[in-house]
């Protein structure tokens, strides 16, 4: 596991994920990152901002219950921003709640929504999964592949 020395809290997130089989830490240029999401039309939140700020660049892959396959989890804001903005406003419709996309996961690439709560959900086409609440134990969660995956 790779840990960048200058991202906040990089030691205990690494530490917190040990199931993981690799956490990467990629580079985290705020000011870009938040303009690319205003420009997208995006509102800036201080959630938002705390996202990026902690957790933005991150790519987490581990290994699938059945040991199968390996799954991976990116908040690259580039991933974050693929999404169809109107699939994001349909999902905060759905859920009665604001909610930005942050990144992806597995390789059916679900969207990595994140609520005004901190909560984080999976949203795609067979519908929207809340994970946990707060990204680290959300990560935490599709590691051990223990999240409720009711849909919405």
């Amino acid at each position: 596991m790779s840990a960048d020395s200058q991202r906040p809290r990089s030691k205990e997130l690494t530490e917190s994920l040990a199931g993981a089989l690799r956490v990467d830490f990629g580079e985290v240029d705020l000011e870009a990152a938040t303009r690319r999401f205003v420009e997208a039309g995006y509102e800036l939140t201080a959630w938002l901002l705390e996202f990026l700020a902690n957790y933005s660049e991150l790519t987490v892959v581990w290994r699938s219950s059945r040991g199968d396959w390996e799954n991976e989890l990116t908040t690259s804001v580039e991933d974050a921003l693929e999404v169809y903005r109107g699939n994001v406003t349909n999902y905060a419709k759905r859920l009665g709640r604001k909610v930005l996309p942050v990144g992806k996961a597995f390789a059916t690439e679900e969207r990595l929504l994140l609520d005004e709560d901190g909560g984080i959900l999976l949203a795609g086409d067979a519908g929207i999964q809340r994970v946990a609440n707060g990204f680290e134990d959300a990560v935490r969660s599709l590691i051990a592949n223990s999240w409720d995956k009711t849909f919405f």
